[in-house]
């Protein structure tokens, strides 16, 4: 009980993490539109559209932790997990979508320079750092679950190409050179697309029901045979029900014995996969062999008319 309290005071803070995040992007994309547009800077816009991306990712991550939180019920027997999942995997594809936007505009752009105002692109950039550098370190410790690292990956991103602008009004200053302006939304862009490509193929995992990042099937079997009384694993499947809970079938032959000591046999399964490999739903279905050099010898059932007989 302890456990599940905790999980909803951490789903809480989470909650309003995501909430003040929110806010804070909203303001943010407002202004960098405002003065990158007055400045004439193609990298304070496109990471504008970069910020607004976020807006949507930060509703349906919002939206998503409140369904995670939600316990199982007749129609969805395992919970809500992965709506975060879901909701990742979306938030990826407007990603892939934004960054080819931006390859395309700093295509433009680096055809046809235009004159930055240095001056606002360097102070908005400095702004748009701490924001985003701020709700990046307040994720910081939410990584494991994928909805939340989307966030986490899409503000680390906001915040890196925010030192990317601050660098690049400086040097644009320095040297005259416009075309560093839409280099920068090249670089912007392509940090975009490969964090997109990064959590499209943990979520489609996922959500294909593919093995759990990081875990090997054969070792998971081999783990199971150094449980005494097992004689044979096999169809073994692993999948995740969400960004971090994870779930095993498997057929398991053992010697011919009591209920009560495969069950004993069952429990050190379930312990050993979930010490090992955090796995903590398990089906397991017994199949019963006899041991070597053991005969057994069948009488057929006579019915009560055949003995009359």
């Amino acid at each position: 009980m302890h456990l599940h309290h905790h999980h909803h005071d951490h789903g809480r803070a989470a909650n309003w993490t995501v909430r003040i995040a929110l806010v804070a992007t909203l303001a943010l994309v407002a202004t960098e539109f405002v003065v990158g547009t007055l400045a004439h800077s193609l990298a304070l816009v496109s990471d504008g559209w970069h910020n607004l991306t976020d807006v949507p990712s930060l509703i349906l991550s919002w939206i998503a932790l409140y369904f995670e939180r939600r316990p199982p019920d007749a129609r969805k027997t395992y919970g809500y997990q992965r709506a975060g999942v879901l909701v990742a995997f979306v938030n990826a594809l407007l990603l892939v979508g934004v960054a080819l936007y931006l390859f395309l505009e700093a295509y433009h752009r680096f055809m046809h320079p235009e004159p930055v105002a240095v001056g606002p692109m360097f102070w908005v950039g400095i702004v748009a750092l701490v924001v985003n550098g701020g709700i990046s370190w307040s994720l910081l410790g939410e990584r494991s679950d994928l909805n939340l690292r989307a966030v986490f990956i899409h503000n680390l991103g906001d915040a890196l190409s925010n030192v990317a602008i601050i660098a690049g009004a400086w040097l644009i200053r320095l040297t005259g050179h416009e075309a560093i302006d839409p280099v920068l939304g090249f670089l912007i862009a392509a940090m975009v697309l490969w964090s997109a490509i990064g959590i499209i193929t943990d979520s489609s995992n996922i959500l294909l029901e593919s093995l759990p990042k990081g875990m090997a099937l054969d070792r998971v079997a081999a783990t199971m045979l150094t449980v005494p009384g097992i004689k044979e694993v096999h169809d073994v499947h692993i999948w995740s029900l969400g960004s971090h809970t994870h779930a095993l079938s498997c057929h398991v032959q053992i010697f011919d014995m009591p209920t009560s000591e495969s069950e004993q046999i069952a429990h050190q399964v379930r312990e050993v996969v979930a010490h090992e490999f955090g796995i903590h739903h398990t089906t397991i279905q017994f199949e019963h062999c006899h041991p070597p050099g053991e005969f057994h010898i069948y009488m057929p059932t006579v019915k009560n008319s055949e003995k009359q007989d």
